[in-house]
């Protein structure tokens, strides 16, 4: 077997291979030492390529096909810095729990630590965040390279699905010359592998009593639970990444401000009248309700997809591991009607329409959020880290979206990305802060390039809007400097360099041209203030507390 023939045995069947165990969408970043990958994966007939020449955004752009299916997505670039690049989005994978297979390119041993161009030392580069990681040998003629790569993509497939799901990474030594026999499509002849998920959890004691749950975001849809969240003694409040709160009326939404407005002595009525707290899937994004469940005594017990646990904010007394619609059809016994459950419920629905009624008196960010939520078409929305996320929890009082947000890392690097790419087969609507948006500004050429539809809503405060709301914010003399950071940004220059329509709002009065299309690529700027913000902000949750001040439990 001659150097080619060898080389495209390898590429061919590690390509076709994953294809068999799952992976149907490829993400290229051009480059030499990676041609053979990127030939076989443009070649594969049941694979779409999608080609970005930012890794950075490219690896976003991957972790965003995957977001909604949990699916495995590839991801194939050079040598060298390229590989590096990859580094943000793999670290949201692996805290995400999101299986990207990341295939790396690299120079062959004679070439590392001598000085080589693009040859840096990629060997389990990305070790802190991926599930499982090995190295091929340089292709050369002298080994079974189908049953060696059958047996690579096999232990690689065990974090595709399943409680131990998370990122991979396959890094390929290639030795020139580079290209593969591409008459060889023979070698892509596998049928698509069956995945057998076992649902391993160990034996779970009903509860009974009054139960509060937490329901973080899950991978798998908790629909069908509605018998458990409608019975009296269980109380329901949900993050807004959780889609079981569409269309439930017995899951609380507005915890946020529930938590940020209690007393001590309603907060000590609740811990009085609970028997158990039990906190599903990834921890909530409200910093008041994880204040709440690490504070309190209360027995706690975690329902975890995966077998990482995490345990923010408080490690629990008891944790099950698995199907967590299934455990907590198990987990959920019976009692007497709940005092909490009655108080929470009806707060939440007076709290819905306080804010209903009273959002037109406010011109901040909340209030443009409370519209664009109301005006997006049906679909997703999403939202990024820092103020949208915490927005959307706050002012989303229709509930008709599902909401994603890149949450393992929290980072705002990528979110441009990651909506573009879900936005390749739904409906998606891009909340997005003016730092976040200038972060990922490169990630809008694949909406160009791929001609997929998508809504971006950029709140441009001139800066980074959640440092009002932190106690750095009460050092004036280098807050703007150092955490404000105005940029001073014009986004309809960048709508024209990536052919989106453009349209602007200065302020309330320009409402009724808000306008968010069901279809094509459009950007739409509205000016905020920062401080202006923060003062409404805080407006309306004082105008809450004096409605919480009312309940009792």
């Amino acid at each position: 077997m001659n150097h080619q023939e060898a080389l495209t045995t390898q590429v061919f069947n590690l390509i076709d291979c994953l294809y068999a165990r799952g992976m149907e969408e490829v993400v290229i970043s051009p480059g030499s030492r990676s041609t053979p990958l990127a030939l076989a994966a443009e070649i594969h007939p049941e694979i779409t390529t999608y080609i970005h020449p930012d890794e950075r955004s490219a690896a976003f752009f991957g972790l965003g096909l995957g977001k909604k299916d949990r699916k495995p997505v590839g991801l194939i670039c050079t040598s060298g810095t390229a590989a590096a690049n990859y580094t943000p989005a793999v670290a949201e994978a692996g805290l995400s729990r999101s299986p990207l297979v990341i295939m790396t390119s690299d120079r062959p041993a004679e070439l590392q630590n001598i000085g080589a161009p693009q040859a840096i030392d990629q060997a389990d580069m990305y070790s802190n965040y991926v599930s499982y990681y090995t190295e091929l040998p340089v292709a050369e003629g002298t080994q079974d390279y189908k049953g060696l790569i059958e047996t690579k993509v096999m232990q690689a497939a065990q974090f595709f699905t399943g409680t131990n799901t998370g990122p991979v990474h396959f890094n390929i030594p290639i030795r020139e010359p580079l290209m593969p026999d591409l008459s060889r499509t023979d070698l892509f002849h596998r049928k698509k592998i069956e995945t057998v998920e076992r649902t391993i959890h160990n034996n779970v004691e009903k509860l009974t009593g009054d139960i509060l749950i937490i329901l973080g975001e899950t991978s798998r849809p908790l629909d069908d639970l509605e018998a458990v969240f409608s019975q009296e003694n269980v109380t329901v409040i949900a993050d807004p990444r959780q889609h079981a709160r569409l269309g439930s009326e017995h899951i609380v939404t507005t915890h946020d401000l529930m938590f940020s407005t209690f007393s001590e002595e309603q907060l000590g009525q609740l811990e009085n009248a609970l028997d158990y707290i039990v906190r599903v899937g990834e921890p909530v994004t409200s910093k008041l309700t994880n204040r709440f469940l690490g504070n309190s005594s209360v027995p706690q017990i975690l329902i975890s997809e995966y077998d990482g646990l995490k345990t923010f904010p408080v490690p629990p007394g008891t944790v099950y591991t698995g199907d967590a619609g299934a455990i907590l059809k198990e987990l959920i016994g019976t009692g007497g009607a709940s005092p909490v459950k009655e108080m929470f419920t009806r707060l939440d629905r007076e709290m819905k329409n306080h804010i209903e009624e009273r959002i037109g008196d406010y011109d901040d960010e909340g209030r443009f959020m409370h519209e664009v939520l109301r005006r997006s078409p049906d679909g997703i929305i999403f939202a990024s880290s820092s103020m949208p996320i915490r927005d959307v929890e706050r002012y989303d009082t229709r509930l008709k979206h599902k909401i994603y947000a890149n949450r393992g890392a929290n980072g705002i690097d990528g979110v441009v990305s990651t909506a573009i790419a879900m936005a390749a087969s739904d409906s998606v609507t891009l909340v997005i802060g003016d730092i976040a948006l200038y972060h990922d500004m490169n990630g809008l050429v694949m909406a160009k390039l791929n001609d997929i539809d998508i809504n971006i809503v950029v709140f441009n405060n001139d800066g980074g809007g959640i440092f009002n709301f932190l106690p750095q914010y009460e050092n004036k003399d280098h807050f703007e400097r150092l955490f404000g950071t105005p940029l001073g940004l014009d986004f309809e220059h960048t709508a024209k360099l990536y052919d989106f329509t453009y349209s602007k709002i200065e302020s309330t009065a320009d409402l009724n041209e808000l306008v968010i299309p069901k279809s094509g690529r459009n950007l739409i700027e509205i000016m905020t203030d920062r401080t202006d913000n923060l003062n409404s902000h805080q407006a309306l949750k004082k105008e809450i507390g004096q409605l919480v001040k009312k309940f009792e439990i």
